[in-house]
């Protein structure tokens, strides 16, 4: 059984919540219901079959003549006959949800695997036929029957399908397809036919280097060089038209210029660099191809490393004079790994061994210096996987760096923490978090080690880990919630309220918060009461909710709209009498008249308090929201009686420091029945207002 909370998600007094959207959200989560599973029907003779499946099929017809455009459930129909072996059956109800919707791509997939699986492969081969022919566009489809044909051997058929698919100008899969297909015939130089349409369709540089790396396997030096060079000359005309092709144009250029280079042909792949840093002399690209080119066969590989020595030489006497610049560690740092791997260790040491900050505050460079930490333990873990070292550096930065008495790092204790965990030593990583919490605690440990004690299990430890937390900050709301919400979700219904109580007692002297919070605190806890299916808690909570919110319209609203959602004692009783008796059926709380009652109750109690309070305003907003109701779940008596109490505007006029001025108020037809002389002044404003109309008309 499913009950639902209308509670307004904007903060109280921020912004105004309609009733029409109360009512919305009240409806969209009555219709959230869950599915039960099908009763299993044992058949035992031929009759019962025959009933068995009249029984189905009335069902599925009935269902479907309510919802036709149900694609699924037209395929659950059909599967169903091709399970009782009834073929033409099967056939009539594909045909007829492919009449309801025939661009569902999976109702296409599901009747020619019908076929297929009892092997009507002429009927299969139709279908093939009218699914591409309907979908041109769908590559499933093809693919489909392509598999199907090329299964059967029939290659000739295959060949032509792809023919056909390929003049519609598909994707590239399809050409990597077909090219594939034609690859396992054997049939190469129908291979070079499909690629030179494809780079005709596609013309991009994975598609020419895919049909280089064919030529490289089943063609000679000329081949290749043909296609390198076609590729060239097509990808620069492109790039004279479209400048997005000049990635392509260099990357392919490269590609070419070191195939060159392969075939010992270097003055030749000179000459490419050289024409193409001639087109684009400020490209990286070209230049770092360039070099690397030059390092291996020619002179420049010395000039190159040399400026990488030069570099990495200013680096060290930059960092000499300044241990401290953070940032060019990280730099230096990364020139090593890039150029000098085998000295990384070593500049990792160099960079935190003696470079700490000497300001006792937490400020940036304490943490760009904690970073390089951070990538040198990772360094030392994952890419040397030497944990003795990793350990060892993790007490030391621990013991000996961060000073604890000022400040603390979360983040190396969490990291530390996890370290061990990933050895699996669970008991040290218990003591790592256990010692940061005594030392120096932080919200951020206190949730980790939470999440990792759930992920354990160890439910009395999370229970422990939050009153700590809680007494490390008692004003932290979401750490409260949270804790609530663990117990709730142990069905510990009695500890979740027990939180909840102490969060709302204002003699308590734990936790001081403000309305607004105790507004957060109150909506979750009506949410969990009303899970619980305890919903006279959750009325006396509306009723503190009215107070804290100094019986704000918005609430008044939600309440009336709670009464309305939520069922009464005997409804209750009725239901779960209901639910025990049907065990396997689905049973939903409807609306009835006592709901309906309360609600206008609720209602109606807002209205008179806001006429007591002559707060005209307020009172119009629950006028408007009772209407709102009515029009979605009263009878045509009640809404005349709504749309009959709502105000009248009524102009008056009022002196102010001997100035008239002129203003709107509002009379209500519910005051005038209790005082006979507004009656009668209403009706003397109605005859004024005519009469100043029909001035108006006449000037």
């Amino acid at each position: 059984m499913s009950t639902t909370d209308p509670i307004s998600r904007e903060e109280n007094g921020k912004e105004q919540v309609s009733a029409e959207q109360i009512l919305q959200e009240v409806y969209t989560r009555r219709k959230q219901l869950k599915v039960k599973n099908a009763t299993k029907v044992d058949i035992l003779d031929l009759e019962e079959l025959k009933e068995y499946q009249g029984k189905k099929r009335t069902e599925f017809e009935t269902y479907l003549r309510r919802n036709r455009l149900d694609v699924g459930q037209w395929m659950r129909y059909a599967l169903f006959e091709v399970e009782q072996h009834d073929i033409r059956r099967a056939r009539s109800v594909f045909e007829r949800a492919l009449l309801v919707n025939n661009s569902y791509i999976p109702l296409w997939i599901r009747y020619i695997d019908a076929e297929l699986k009892l092997k009507c492969i002429n009927h299969a081969r139709n279908l093939l036929d009218r699914a591409i022919t309907t979908l041109p566009r769908v590559d499933k489809l093809w693919y489909k029957y392509l598999f199907v044909e090329e299964s059967l051997q029939n290659w000739d058929v295959v060949r032509s399908l792809f023919r056909k698919w390929c003049s519609l100008e598909p994707g590239i899969n399809a050409w990597k397809s077909y090219v594939d297909f034609e690859t396992r015939q054997n049939n190469w130089n129908n291979v070079r036919e499909v690629y030179s349409k494809y780079v005709a369709i596609h013309p991009k540089v994975a598609t020419w280097l895919s049909w280089v790396k064919f030529e490289m396997v089943h063609g000679d030096v000329s081949t290749i060089r043909t296609v390198f060079s076609l590729g060239s000359d097509v990808l620069n005309e492109y790039e004279k038209t479209d400048p997005g092709f000049k990635e392509d144009c260099i990357e392919f250029a490269i590609a070419f210029a070191n195939w060159e280079a392969s075939q010992m042909e270097y003055d030749r792949s000179r000459a490419i660099y050289k024409i193409l840093i001639d087109k684009w002399p400020n490209d990286g690209k070209l230049q770092s191809g360039m070099i690397d080119f030059e390092k291996q066969f020619g002179d420049v590989s010395t000039m190159e490393e040399s400026v990488v020595y030069k570099r990495k030489k200013e680096y060290e006497t930059l960092l000499t004079n300044s241990p401290q610049d953070y940032d060019l560690w990280w730099m230096y740092l990364d020139l090593l790994e890039e150029n000098f791997p085998q000295e990384l260790l070593l500049g990792f040491k160099k960079s935190v061994n003696n470079t700490q900050p000497s300001s006792n505050v937490k400020d940036v460079n304490w943490k760009r210096y904690i970073y390089l930490w951070v990538r040198y333990l990772a360094y030392i873990e994952l890419s040397i996987n030497d944990i003795v070292s990793c350990r060892n550096l993790f007490k030391k930065l621990i013991n000996e760096i961060i000073p604890h008495k000022s400040f603390t790092f979360g983040k190396i204790w969490i990291m530390y923490s996890e370290f061990e965990i990933r050895q699996n030593d669970i008991g040290t990583a218990r003591k790592i978090l256990g010692r940061s919490l005594g030392l120096c605690p932080k919200p951020k440990v206190f949730r980790r080690y939470i999440e990792i004690e759930i992920s354990l299990r160890e439910f009395d430890r999370v229970r422990r880990l939050y009153e700590k937390f809680l007494e490390f900050d008692p004003s932290n709301l979401k750490t409260w919630i949270a804790y609530a919400e663990l117990e709730q979700n142990l069905d510990d219904e009695e500890r979740a309220r027990s939180i909840f109580n102490i969060l709302l007692d204002d003699a308590n002297d734990v936790i001081s918060m403000s309305d607004s919070s105790k507004v957060i605190v109150i909506k979750r806890f009506i949410e969990f009461e009303t899970d619980m299916e305890e919903y006279n808690n959750a009325r006396e909570l509306y009723e503190h909710y009215l107070q804290l919110s100094n019986f704000s319209p918005e609430v008044w609203t939600s309440y009336a709209m709670y009464e309305s959602a939520t069922p009464t004692d005997d409804q209750l009783k009725a239901l779960r009498e209901k639910m025990d008796e049907n065990e396997d059926e689905e049973v939903d709380f409807k609306i009835e008249e006592v709901n309906k009652e309360r609600c206008r109750a609720i209602f109606e109690r807002a209205l008179k308090y806001f006429k007591e309070q002559d707060d005209k305003p307020k009172r119009i907003l629950m006028l408007e929201a009772l209407k709102g109701y009515e029009d979605e779940y009263g009878d045509s008596h009640t809404r005349q009686e709504t749309s009959k109490r709502m105000p009248q505007e009524v102009k008056k006029t009022v002196m102010e420091d001997g100035i008239e001025r002129e203003f709107i108020d509002y009379v209500f037809p519910d005051d005038s029945k209790l005082n006979p002389k507004a009656s009668k002044f209403l009706a003397l404003a109605q005859k004024w207002n005519q009469e100043q109309n029909g001035e108006t008309e006449r000037a």
